[in-house]
């Protein structure tokens, strides 16, 4: 039973930190897929990005500024809001159901406050997927009223114990880059990594490393699919994993 929640909150959290490039969409073209935030271009160099999970409110904007050296430039900025996404984990099925503790990945014994988080971050890419395109990041996330959320109330799981870490930390530093290529017409491969360092929290570190395949199917729609390799820190050791990804994504 626990996989309905734990897909839900992979879901939602995989959403943040999709994109390491510093391109944005074109004016009005717009983009969403199933563990992707819908987004929006403008025309005055800006790009928009809403989380469609409404448990966990998240809104992100992402701007071009001047390019260094020959590398593109970007910023990104993102709030978020994670305290009714959280307390459903408490009780996903529902209490009505019997067990208040079936398929919880929190405890309800614990109290889930008001909490905020803000993120920052600054990306440079360089070439064309047609030869190839790199691009790297590096950011920091800071937490509000974190403090008074139980240390052991935290999600031990990969990919999300990283990413909810600076609500218990109320501080997280993150770094990594992609490598995106033009095979054929129709197909892309996508290699990229993040590193989170969370400063004082039990689970001190995460790696993460994926490859991906991308079709274009047509101009409005993609297909990706991959593995995610992932090896960190929690508060009862250190673990890797071998996941499989995938995506299906639409744009017009």
């Amino acid at each position: 039973m626990r996989l309905i929640p734990f897909l839900a909150i992979f879901s939602i959290l995989s959403s943040q930190w999709s994109s390491q490039s510093a391109y944005l969409l074109e004016k009005n073209r717009k983009e969403i897929s199933i563990f992707k935030p819908f987004k929006y271009g403008f025309e005055n160099g800006s790009e928009i990005s809403v989380n469609k999970f409404l448990l966990m409110p998240s809104a992100s904007i992402k701007q071009e500024v001047s390019s260094y050296r020959g590398w593109k430039m970007a910023r990104s900025f993102r709030l978020e809001y994670p305290t009714p996404g959280l307390r459903w984990l408490q009780s996903p099925l529902g209490k009505e159901m019997g067990d208040p503790n079936m398929g919880a990945l929190i405890s309800p014994q614990f109290s889930i406050p008001h909490m905020f988080s803000f993120h920052a971050s600054a990306i440079g890419s360089k070439g064309n997927p047609d030869t190839g395109q790199l691009s790297l990041s590096s950011g920091f996330g800071l937490a509000v009223n974190g403090k008074k959320l139980s240390d052991d109330a935290t999600i031990d799981l990969p990919i999300i114990y990283p990413r909810l870490s600076v609500y218990y930390n109320d501080l997280i530093i993150n770094f990594g880059g992609e490598y995106l290529r033009k095979i054929s017409r129709s197909f892309h491969y996508l290699i990229n990594y993040e590193m989170f360092l969370m400063p004082g929290g039990r689970g001190r570190y995460a790696f993460e490393q994926q490859g991906s395949l991308i079709w274009q199917v047509s101009s409005k729609s993609r297909l990706s699919f991959g593995y995610k390799l992932i090896a960190g820190e929690y508060p009862f050791g250190s673990q890797a994993h071998l996941l499989p990804t995938f995506d299906i994504q639409f744009g017009w």
